[in-house]
This record gives structure tokens, C-alpha cells and sequence, in this order.
């Protein structure tokens, strides 16, 4: 653990703050007249999942922190609760759909994905960047009147909702970008 300044933080640094975890989503900085600047920090509580907006002095300082990572693979669902088993020790452990956020929308049996750990306890997944999944729940592409190529909502495997080109059917297999959710192509 090193201690950095406010003025000194990027997105996605991971910091201490109070004995708990965090990830920097968003920071922001304003000058007040003959002040100090001020840093407004947009960070997710890494245990909980919780999101929250705190200023600080730009130059207070923080502790920034290293967590450790591995891979694990995602086993199932039970009620809110994602079960997953790490592939090096092969302990299983689960973890919250609040800690998970948006990834739950890509999670299936089988799926590999780097887990995050503070203090020897896994904490958050890294997804890869690419999953595919299968449509569930096509509506028949109808052509109107489109200047360009049209689009409709389609259901995957997961339960995810989105938009796909007017062709896409059901049983389908989708290349889905996890960083924004976006459809890239048919398998």
C-alpha cells in the first residue's frame, strides 16, 4: 500500500478509505478563490457495491491499494447470490448481486472471469471482454419505413434486454461487448 494525493487519483485506482475497499469511478476537481481545490471522488464501495460522491482537499492523501486478482469460474444462482470457484485453490465462494452490479446480465455456467481480492477475500469479478450468449426471445424483424438499417429488442439467455440488427432470430448465438453492452456480432 502507497499514500497518493487526491490530485494525484485516475479512474478505476482502487483506495482505502475507512478500512473498506473502494474503486474510483469518477473525479472531478473545482478551484475556490484563494482555497484549495477541491476533489470530488465518485467511488463504489467494493464490499457492498455501494456508490457514493465525497469531496476532499485535492491534496489530503489517501491510501491506495493493490488487490490481489484470480481466475474463477461462475457456477450458479441462488436467490441474490452468484456462486463462483476459484481455479487455483478451487474454494467456492459467492458473491452479491449489489457487488456484482451490471455483470450479472452476462453471467452464465462456465463463464471465466478474474476475480478481485482484498485481504484474502474475493470481492468483485472482472468479466472478459467479449461473452456470447444465446437470443431466447426474438420478435420478427419487420422492415418499415427505415432510412438505414432498423433495429428491435431481443431476450438473452440471462435475461438481458437489447438491441440487435432487424436479421438477429431466436436460438441465435450473440457476441456481446461487456464494457457497454452492446451487440458486435452473430457467433
Amino acid at each position: 500500500m502507497s499514500t497518493i494525493a487526491f490530485k494525484e487519483i485516475k479512474k478505476g485506482t482502487n483506495i482505502l478509505i475507512e478500512k473498506e475497499p473502494y474503486e474510483v469511478i469518477d473525479r472531478s476537481f473545482r478551484a475556490k478563490q484563494q482555497r484549495e481545490a477541491m476533489a470530488t471522488v465518485i467511488m463504489k464501495n467494493l464490499l457492498t457495491g455501494k456508490v457514493l460522491t465525497k469531496n476532499f482537499q485535492s491534496s489530503a492523501q489517501v491510501e491506495e491499494i493493490n488487490l490481489e486478482e484470480s481466475k474463477a469460474q461462475f457456477l450458479y444462482k441462488d436467490a441474490d447470490d452468484y456462486y463462483f470457484m476459484d481455479q487455483e485453490t478451487y474454494d467456492q465462494f459467492s458473491l452479491t448481486a449489489d457487488q456484482l452490479g451490471d455483470s450479472i446480465n452476462y453471467l452464465k455456467e462456465e463463464i471465466t472471469a478474474r476475480i478481485k481480492k482484498f485481504e484474502d477475500k474475493p470481492i468483485d469479478i472482472i468479466l472478459p471482454a467479449e461473452i456470447s450468449l444465446k437470443v431466447i426471445d426474438a420478435p420478427p424483424g419487420i422492415k418499415g419505413d427505415t432510412v438505414q438499417g432498423g433495429s428491435k429488442t431481443v431476450t438473452l439467455e440471462t435475461g438481458m434486454k437489447i438491441n440487435v440488427p432487424l436479421f438477429i432470430k431466436k436460438d441465435d448465438n450473440l457476441i456481446i461487448k461487456t464494457k457497454n453492452g452492446n451487440f458486435d456480432r452473430r457467433k
